[in-house]
Order: C-alpha cells, then sequence, then structure tokens
C-alpha cells in the first residue's frame, strides 16, 4: 500500500543507521556520505575538499587535523577538470589559510590566559 511506500526511506536509513553507525556527513552542510555511510575518512576528505564549502572544510579539518587534510589537496584537484584546477587551488589555498591562522590564533590566547 501508499503507506508502506512512504516508510521504505525511514526504514532503509534505520536498517543503514544500525549496520554502519553515525553518518560521517551529520555535522556537515552536505550528505557527502549519502551513497556510503562507511566512507572512508579520505574519501570524504577528498568530497569536501572538491565542494570547497568552508564550513565543511573547517569541520574536516578539526576531525581530521589541518595537515592530514593539507595532504590530500593534490589528490582533489587530480580529479577536477584541468580548467578547474587553478581556481579549486586558490580557493582551498586560502581557506586552509585562513584556518591555519584561526588556529594559531587560538593557541596564542591560550598561551596568554
Amino acid at each position: 500500500s501508499s503507506k508502506d511506500f512512504r516508510r521504505i526511506p525511514e526504514t532503509a536509513i534505520r536498517l543503514i543507521a544500525n549496520q554502519y553507525g553515525m553518518r560521517k556527513s551529520s555535522d556537515l552542510m552536505l550528505p557527502y556520505d549519502w551513497s556510503n555511510p562507511a566512507i572512508p575518512d579520505d574519501a570524504l576528505t577528498l568530497s569536501v575538499l572538491r565542494r570547497a564549502i568552508f564550513s565543511d572544510v573547517v569541520r574536516v579539518c578539526a576531525d581530521f587535523g589541518l595537515e592530514r587534510v593539507s595532504q590530500r589537496v593534490d589528490a582533489t584537484l587530480a580529479l577536477v577538470p584541468e580548467t578547474e584546477r587553478p581556481i579549486l587551488a586558490r580557493i582551498l589555498a586560502r581557506m586552509l589559510r585562513s584556518i591555519e591562522l584561526a588556529q594559531q590564533q587560538v593557541a596564542q590566547q591560550k598561551q596568554a590566559a
């Protein structure tokens, strides 16, 4: 019946959550792991960097570390069309530099306190 059809997505989500646990993208703007709730951390990082949504990049840096995320930039750039690489490279460089400066500022404030 039509009621059963409407329950399928809810049931599927519940089954996936039971099997794989909490979605890794639950705190992110986009559901990067919609097709694979068990997405590896590196694949999630690549997906986030490829979309270049600042709040998501900040979250991934907080979860996995700025250095680890920065190391994945070249792999991310290899996934996008050649014509888009310079633009994405500039965007990511600015984002990661902003995050680095913010981390330094927080560290300085902690030392001063």
